[in-house]
């Protein structure tokens, strides 16, 4: 390939830019791969499916079309193996590389539209759950520039967010015009309103196989939903999604509800004329899926650690730290009880293989051994590395002691009803059936006899079926680093949400603090660097369940203090004692999950349940609803979050409901009694 006569013979396939480029979109350092690809080695080998210019797999290019080589010296380069090269494409007049696909070489990871490289202009359809998250309008078209002057470097304005939960139009941050958001959530429904195409000032990742395996499942593509959301705007149906799904319920309701079999009759023909004219008109089909659609309620997809380290991975810039991130995100899911037993077991295995890929896993356990210059061979200390067992289900089990860890433990405390006199005899006789001294249960986990640590994986298995704790071991993550105790991705998720959740709190060095203080504080804890903060919170989330414990029994032994209505129970907790540590939304979910769990072990029947907390804002109370655990196959997701908004506009209350979670919900103090009895007629 000497002369220009050589290379007009040969035959060579032009793609676009290489896919790596898109790192910029995101609003990373952009990376300019290859013009054009050029095979390293001969056809029919490995190596001609790597580019020579980018060292990318070919999957990374786009293919154009397969012509002569007619390329232009001036814009070609040669490798080092003597292979011509073309550099990259020089800026168009409008100041913009040519567009490409985001992470295209993992076809689950989706994208709707071409994404320029570095300036703003048109961005894939967005993704997003029940409630809008950045409702804003669209970017106006930028002026043209005036002709005498030279155009201006493009600039890139993005912003990044992450499991934010629902946020309404009038909390949303303001953005430039030319602004693009990035939102990674795990949150479900997804809101149309940002996957449609008029919206392009918000991008959420997703994937495909994600929302065909979701916990609920529906018979339509969300996509193509969202597709046809315009015609919602050209029916005039432009009232919000809540509203509409609110009144579809109560029709609905009200038809289940007739007395007359005449008038159900009536209903039912009425409804089949409608499903019938609905299918010869889209703007009627798409009104009917949208509310078939909402009305599943709230349910939660694919973690968002997990998203991001798939991307990161298609990217080839995935970490051990992302990996770690992506294990504490699975876990946060599981311990929170928003995922299927299913679906976390094949999450699991799916990242104990990228664990076993990143070549940080020990099999042996024994770790490196150093030879000194006298012979002497001596253990070294592991480096950071991400290892995954099977883990109890004592809840902080190394921060605190054997003993007290199942005598709080939701899992253990609701079979053995450990708050009762018999269940805490229970609980000794048990461990003393298994030969474990009561005074070394006692102690602090990592101050236990190793004798007891080493014979704890096979009594319990001998000896925990008989109390019908048969689930009492699930698949987890450790983090080991040098010679310090391992921390389990379980404990990293319950200091960190502790402290999220200490907002105001009282410390000797500051009367209280805010919410962004308190993040920022939960993240550095994510940081192996920072271990004694996130002991904080662990400390934190230890007092939080114990306060769980002393309001759960008192719930379940004294009369009267658990309401049943005809479709969920209720409870309002006033106990001055508790409230300051119960009344965070995430820990007020978790004494709902601990009470049904008991209730259940008492032979109860399953229902929803709604408990109402004083908040620490004066005349606040804070409303939680909780329907269960997921299960495989369900119908029905939470509901909640609908009939709160619902019930507290009919009744005229002052409320807030832009939280995480659409089952949470801020009223007065004077409004619950209305508010309940309005729940109770909606449901």
């Amino acid at each position: 390939m000497a002369n220009g006569t050589a290379r007009k013979e040969t035959k060579v396939v032009h793609y676009r830019e290489c896919q790596r480029n898109h790192a910029a979109a995101i609003g990373g350092y952009a990376v300019d791969g290859c013009r054009e690809f050029m095979a390293l080695g001969a056809e029919g080998t490995a190596e001609a499916l790597v580019c020579a210019a980018c060292n990318c797999h070919r999957s990374f290019h786009r293919r154009e079309v397969e012509a002569d080589c007619d390329c232009d010296c001036s814009s070609t380069t040669t490798s080092a193996a003597g292979r011509l090269l073309l550099l990259p494409p020089p800026r168009r007049r409008d100041g913009r590389r040519r567009g490409v696909l985001l992470a295209a070489a993992d076809p689950s990871l989706r994208r709707r539209r071409r994404l320029p490289l570095r300036a703003p202009g048109p961005r894939p359809r967005p993704l997003r759950r029940l409630h809008p998250l950045l409702r804003l309008p669209p970017s106006p078209p930028p002026p043209p520039p005036p002709p005498s002057s030279p155009p201006s470097p493009p600039t890139s304005r993005s912003a990044s967010s992450s499991s934010t939960g629902a946020r309404t139009a009038t909390s949303a941050p303001s953005y430039p015009p030319a602004a693009t958001a990035f939102v990674v959530d795990s949150h479900r429904p997804i809101h149309l309103h940002n996957l449609c195409a008029a919206n392009d000032r918000v991008v959420v990742l997703f994937t495909a196989d994600d929302e065909h395996t979701a916990d609920l499942s529906y018979d339509f593509d969300v996509s193509s939903l969202a597709d046809a959301f315009d015609l919602s705007a050209a029916a005039g149906d432009t009232d919000d999604h809540l509203r509409v799904d609110a009144d579809a319920s109560d029709s609905d309701s009200d038809a289940s509800d007739s007395d007359s079999d005449g008038e159900g009759g009536r209903r039912k023909r009425r409804r089949l004329s409608d499903d019938a004219e609905a299918e010869g008109d889209p703007a009627r089909l798409f009104g009917k899926l949208r509310r078939e659609y909402y009305r599943l309620g709230t349910f939660h997809g694919k973690p968002s650690g997990c998203l991001m380290y798939d991307l990161a991975h298609a990217l080839r810039k995935n970490t051990s730290e992302l990996l770690w991130l992506a294990c504490v995100s699975l876990t946060d899911q599981f311990v929170h009880e928003r995922i299927t037993n299913e679906r976390y077991q094949a999450a699991v295995m799916e990242l104990e293989q990228h664990i076993n890929g990143s070549g940080n896993l020990d099999l042996s356990g024994v770790g490196s051994v150093v030879t000194l210059k006298d012979g002497t061979k001596i253990r070294a200390p592991e480096t950071s590395r991400i290892a995954y067992e099977d883990e109890p289900r004592l809840m902080l089990l190394r921060e605190w002691s054997l003993f007290d860890s199942m005598l709080c433990s939701s899992y253990v405390a609701t079979k053995l009803k450990t708050w009762s006199d018999n269940g805490l005899k229970k609980l000794k006789l048990l461990l003393a059936r298994m030969g474990f001294p009561l005074a070394d249960c006692q102690k602090n986990f990592q101050y236990m006899s190793m004798e007891v640590k080493r014979k704890m994986r096979d009594e319990f298995d001998r000896f925990l079926p008989e109390y019908g704790l048969t689930e009492f071991y699930y698949r987890s993550f450790l983090r080991v680093h040098g010679y310090r105790s391992k921390v389990s991705a379980a404990d990293v998720v319950y200091g960190v949400t502790a402290l999220l959740e200490s907002l105001n709190a009282e410390s000797e060095d500051s009367k209280g603090s805010s919410a962004a203080e308190q993040f920022w504080i939960a993240y550095s804890a994510l940081s192996l660097t920072n271990v004694d903060q996130l002991r904080k919170g662990m400390k934190s989330a230890i007092e939080i369940q114990r306060a769980i414990l002393r309001q759960g029994s008192s719930a379940i032994t004294k009369t009267g203090f658990i309401r049943s209505a005809k479709k969920f129970r209720w409870v309002k907790l006033d106990d001055p004692v508790d409230t300051g540590k119960l009344c965070q939304p995430q820990a007020l979910t978790k004494f709902c999950f601990f009470l049904m769990d008991a209730l259940k072990e008492r032979g109860a029947r399953m229902k929803p349940l709604i408990c109402a907390c004083l908040a620490k804002e004066p005349e606040k109370v804070l409303v939680v609803g909780v329907c269960g655990k997921p299960r495989l196959g369900a119908v029905q997701g939470n509901a909640f979050g609908n009939a709160f908004r619902s019930a507290a506009e009919e009744i005229g209350a002052d409320y807030f409901h832009d939280m995480f979670e659409s089952s949470w919900i801020v009223l007065d103090v004077v409004a619950v009694s209305s508010f309940m009895i309005r729940l109770t007629e909606k449901l």
